[in-house]
């Protein structure tokens, strides 16, 4: 489906016509030529001017002169104050040059307006560093790779802004219309607009909108009306606007209330995050499942199809700062094919792997370790045993499944074991009952100063397929 299909803004005009490009191009290349002639000329006065230093020697004898103006003498300086390289002149000239040509198509041809602030920072970045050419060739492949990734940019760009905003954003599904947004510190002490990262965030919001509303670009127009509410005053005030896309009450200790009042923009910017984050249906078997169900064979196989491993950056902050006592019974109730399981017997404890999924289980038992047994059932009908330090899980992300398998697994940690597992980032924000009901859970079982909740990376999934934004959830059972 391409962009014009869907509600998502599209990109491209004139500016990247053939046409207009061998014009530019053109342009460059007479632009190169000149500075070449230029570099040329300023190397021949330079050689000349030593030339000159050397013949007026032969006249002074080496005598210095009286005179003290330093004005005069940087005058007579500023000609050739030092060795001229020509090459690193030119190299210079082209860097600036082609880093311009860049930012021109990256503005003019409207890339650059569906990027949000960091996408834009990490490209003004790059620009700064390498400049690549910018020819016909270069210009073409990269303009149409840019092009071709608009949709991805767009998206990625609204998941990193929305979530800034608030993490209800982190899931499609998580925030509700007409929630109350609180932003922190927005006003500063002498009452006018705060420059901390709230302020980027908000641009980015009202440019998405703005995209996604077919309108104008609109970043800065709650700042503007925000101003024009305070214009006069000075110091801590209450103030109240409301803008195109937003509804926002100050208060006097800095900070604000915020509401989304286009109830269509925000549909389509789940929409949005939706396609973005994409589904991560797992392996998500009913309870009275059987190793046989998942056989591959018949229909049986298409589920498996939704499998995702854990890649190797995941389970690295799945571990992170993780004591593990040499010996130490782990659990690991969802294994898949034993990228956590390998990574726990890698710190010398003794493992124990659940996996229904028969080809999977025997890719575990493939392992081959002393201290590692595996058990090819469903895990849900399992009767708990509490004799485990530790149970390391990515369980299955499919609807609210999830939930069963962290309840049971927690029943299976002894006194002041450690449970620790991977989930959809709508486990700690989304806002139904049963959401609800398991944090309250959850904090019960708190694991001290660190907190329950801890992001991983965006896109740390990507690599296996999808770009669902996942947390860690770490808790403990308190001790006897």
């Amino acid at each position: 489906m391409t962009m014009h299909d869907r509600t998502t803004p599209t990109v491209g005009g004139v500016l990247t016509a053939p046409a207009n490009l061998r014009a530019i191009c053109a342009a460059r290349a007479a632009a190169l030529e000149q500075i070449g002639r230029a570099a040329q000329a300023l190397r021949a006065a330079f050689d000349l001017s030593t030339a000159a230093t050397a013949t007026a020697k032969a006249a002074h004898g080496g005598w210095h002169s009286p005179r003290t103006d330093r004005r005069e003498e940087a005058d007579r300086d500023r000609l050739f104050p030092g060795d001229f390289d020509p090459a690193d002149s030119i190299e210079a000239f082209r860097r600036d040059l082609d880093a311009a040509i860049w930012t021109r198509l990256l503005d003019e041809s409207g890339l650059r307006r569906i990027m949000d602030a960091q996408e834009r920072d990490d490209m003004d970045r790059a620009l700064r560093g390498d400049v690549p050419p910018a020819t016909i060739e270069n210009i073409s492949a990269t303009v149409e790779r840019l092009l071709g990734d608009s949709e991805l940019i767009f998206r990625r760009g609204i998941a990193r802004a929305f979530a800034a905003l608030d993490r209800r954003f982190k899931s499609h599904d998580g925030f509700k219309i007409g929630s109350r947004i609180i932003l922190n510190h927005v006003f500063s002490d002498y009452g006018g607009f705060s420059y901390g990262s709230i302020r980027q965030t908000l641009y980015d919001i009202e440019r998405a909108f703005a995209l996604l509303d077919h309108a104008p670009d609109r970043a800065g127009e709650l700042e503007s009306a925000l101003a024009r509410d305070r214009a006069g005053s000075w110091g801590p005030r209450q103030s109240e606007v409301e803008t195109s896309y937003f509804r926002a009450r100050g208060f006097k200790n800095g900070n604000a209330h915020l509401w989304l009042t286009r109830d269509d923009l925000v549909e389509k910017v789940n929409k949005e995050l939706a396609t973005y984050y994409g589904a991560a249906l797992a392996d998500a078997a009913p309870d009275n499942a059987r190793p046989e169900d998942y056989k591959p064979t018949g229909t049986a196989v298409a589920r498996d199809l939704a499998f995702y491993p854990t890649p190797a950056a995941a389970v690295d902050e799945l571990m992170d700062r993780l004591h593990f006592a040499p010996g130490a019974r782990v659990l690991e109730p969802s294994a898949g094919i034993g990228n956590i399981v390998r990574a726990a017997l890698a710190r010398g404890t003794q493992v124990d792997a659940v996996e229904i999924h028969p080809g999977r289980a025997d890719a575990l038992l493939g392992i081959g370790h002393p201290d590692l047994h595996v058990a090819c059932t469903n895990f849900l009908t399992m009767r708990p045993d509490p004799v485990y330090d530790l149970v390391l899980m990515n369980p299955p992300f499919a609807g609210i499944h999830w939930m069963q398998h962290v309840r049971l697994a927690f029943d299976f940690l002894k006194p002041g074991g450690e449970l620790r597992a991977i989930l959809p980032a709508s486990a700690e924000v989304n806002e139904t009952p049963a959401h609800i009901r398991f944090r309250a859970w959850a904090e019960c079982h708190r694991p001290g100063w660190r907190g329950l909740w801890r992001d991983l990376p965006p896109e740390s999934f990507a690599e296996v397929g999808t770009r669902i934004a996942t947390v860690i959830l770490t808790l403990r059972k308190p001790k006897a």
